[in-house]
């Protein structure tokens, strides 16, 4: 659910730029996890963001949830096969979506 303080299209920004900061310095679900990149994208620091960073960040991975019509992104991107193509697709899935609701 997007909040008043949570546009899409910035939504979109945190999944594209999440994307890229995993095609820069890799993509690992255990080590570099794409919660983690979604976090670094928006600025939050867990336990020292701000409300609305932390807000975006939920958005943000409901709305990937959402594209991969999957109730848990962690358990997706673990899936044994799971590729650093599939994850960039993903996301940028997701982004393209956010902003065309």
């Amino acid at each position: 659910m997007v909040t008043p303080t949570v546009t899409r299209s910035r939504i979109a920004e945190v999944l594209g730029a999440a994307a890229d900061l995993l095609d820069a310095e890799g993509w690992d679900p255990l080590r570099k996890p794409i919660v983690t990149a979604i976090d670094q994208a928006a600025g939050f620091v867990p336990g020292k963001g701000s409300p609305d960073a932390e807000q975006l960040t939920l958005d943000a991975w409901d709305q990937l949830a959402t594209h991969l019509d999957v109730p848990s992104v962690a358990l997706w991107e673990r899936e044994i096969g799971r590729t650093p193509l599939q994850v960039h697709a993903a996301l940028h899935g997701a982004a393209a979506k956010a902003v065309t609701w």
